[in-house]
């Protein structure tokens, strides 16, 4: 029995500022696992992202992208995808730095993509090491080199099949309310560390048994 979703008639994309950025290959993900709704993106020439400092200040930034919002947004769902870094409050008052945040738009981060989730807890070995030892700029090229292949880097070439997956999370909210799934091996993953991040997005790159179920329930009402 297929369940009630919020199917949005469109999806807006709204790229502020990331250049390695392949829409197409975004639009024939999101076809292939949404079905066939209207995917259109949006270059935006100034900043909506909006931060106190560091903290995400989330009624400007909504308020920002009021003023430039499509006027046939309704019933459609909006993310803003940025390279600009922001955190929030965690539960003891410390920043937090975020890849996304989800809600209405929900916005996404490359930078936060970098810095939100946690790298192997060896390259923090590393980088205090020599960081004591003042020579940390001279070594951090050839730590990441190390660890090249256990986290997110800027520029990174993987980085277009990541925001495949925060785009669905994003997604996944507007329709179910909930854009998080509890399995490692599958997109909707909350990753806090690099390697869990790596596993869900690019060596898995696939949606669990149970999320797989809920697209295909999608699908058939999206070809209704």
């Amino acid at each position: 029995m297929i369940k009630e979703f919020n199917i949005p008639k469109t999806i807006y994309l709204y790229n502020e500022g990331i250049k390695s950025f392949d829409f197409r290959q975004i639009k024939n993900f999101l076809k292939d696992n949404f079905g066939d709704i209207k995917i259109c993106l949006i270059r935006l020439k100034s900043k909506v992202v909006q931060t106190q400092g560091l903290l995400f200040d989330f009624i400007a930034t909504k308020k920002s992208f009021k003023a430039l919002e499509n006027p046939k947004t309704k019933d459609s769902c909006c993310i803003i995808l940025t390279d600009k870094l922001f955190a929030t409050l965690d539960e003891d008052s410390r920043p937090h730095i975020r890849a996304s945040i989800y809600s209405f738009p929900s916005v996404i981060s490359t930078s936060g993509i970098v810095e939100g989730p946690a790298k192997p807890k060896d390259y923090y070995f590393y980088k205090q090491k020599y960081t004591q030892l003042g020579i940390w700029d001279v070594e951090e090229a050839k730590v990441k080199k190390k660890f090249r292949n256990r986290f997110i880097d800027y520029e990174d070439k993987q980085m277009n099949k990541v925001i495949k997956g925060y785009i669905a999370q994003g997604l996944v909210f507007y329709i179910t309310g909930e854009p998080f799934c509890k399995q490692r091996n599958c997109r909707l993953f909350n990753a806090h560390w690099q390697e869990d991040l790596i596993y869900a997005q690019i060596k898995s790159g696939k949606f669990c048994a149970k999320h797989k179920n809920t697209l295909d329930e999608i699908k058939e009402i999206v070809a209704i």
